[in-house]
């Protein structure tokens, strides 16, 4: 165990595995309710207040409480699970063929697969929507089928591999915002340049998603009463505690039973998108233990 002082706020390292598990006992009474830290960059990056938003990013407990509530009722339905490895089988088998395609005379960047597929199993569930990385990715190694396509359809590959790179570059700005103070993030010369590329790509990511939202909430208000919604985790959030919700399980709990904002929304989805992003580098780690 040792202190660090880390960007203005005082770090302790605890390389105790008995330490750590204390810490992450899933119980309501622990004494490690907060384990997120917070700084001044991560807020202005984030875009959210003091307490946070969503639910890793979250140190207000009623906060977390009401957002969590509806990410367990999103996951514990059947629907969800059937739907995530269905997906998750039939992405892995078109992934496959392409690299039969591609054949073995070529490099296979395993991080760069992976990163797509998990992002386009993520989104989907997530959102419902289709996002095509897998086969956006294959597009543009081979550029004979690249040149083959019409403009619409470069489009859409060019959209997708930008909204990854997004994703990939938000991740990557996190540091900056941590570690830096807001004296440094603005008159440093270097470090200035870098912290407006990261802000640009944040509205952009965040525009993004916004309105996904958007279209999906006009989509479901549009929808007759009588004709079933699809399943997603956005359709979830969008519906829960209205007349057209399609969650099974329901609270009691008076506090939880409001409608989610578009606001409380994004901070889930983007949860689930910046927590896949952030994870395809261990599938990368079995798939080469496995392949090697």
């Amino acid at each position: 165990m040792y202190e660090i002082n880390l960007a203005g706020e005082r770090v302790i390292i605890l390389s105790r595995p008995d330490l750590i598990e204390n810490m992450n006992v899933p119980s309501s009474k622990t004494k490690y309710p907060i384990r997120n830290l917070i700084t001044e960059g991560t807020m202005e990056y984030m875009k959210y207040g003091a307490s946070g938003s969503g639910i890793s990013r979250n140190t207000d407990y009623k906060s977390w409480k009401y957002n969590r509530q509806f990410v367990s009722q999103a996951m514990m339905t059947p629907n969800f699970n059937d739907k995530i490895i269905t997906r998750t089988i039939e992405l892995w088998r078109e992934m496959e063929s392409y690299w039969n395609i591609i054949g073995e005379n070529k490099e296979l960047d395993l991080k760069k697969w992976m990163s797509r597929f998990t992002n386009e199993i993520i989104f989907e569930v997530s959102t419902g929507v289709k996002n095509n990385s897998v086969a956006s990715y294959y597009s543009t190694l081979i550029p004979e089928n690249y040149a083959s396509l019409n403009k619409k359809e470069k489009e859409k590959i060019e959209e997708t591999e930008k909204f990854i790179q997004s994703l990939e570059i938000f991740d990557k700005g996190l540091i900056y915002f941590f570690m830096f103070n807001k004296l440094i993030r603005r008159y440093v010369p270097f470090i200035r340049g870098q912290i407006n590329n990261f802000l640009k790509n944040r509205d952009y990511l965040f525009d993004k998603i916004y309105n996904i939202i958007k279209e999906r909430r006009v989509e479901i208000e549009s929808t007759p009463l009588d004709q079933p919604l699809r399943y997603d985790m956005l359709t979830s959030y969008l519906t829960a505690n209205t007349p057209r919700d399609i969650n099974v399980t329901k609270h009691a709990d008076i506090e939880l039973l409001r409608p989610m904002t578009d606001g409380d929304v994004f901070d889930n989805i983007f949860d689930s998108l910046l927590g896949g992003d952030v994870k395809f580098d261990l599938l990368c780690h079995i798939l080469s233990w496995n392949l090697s």
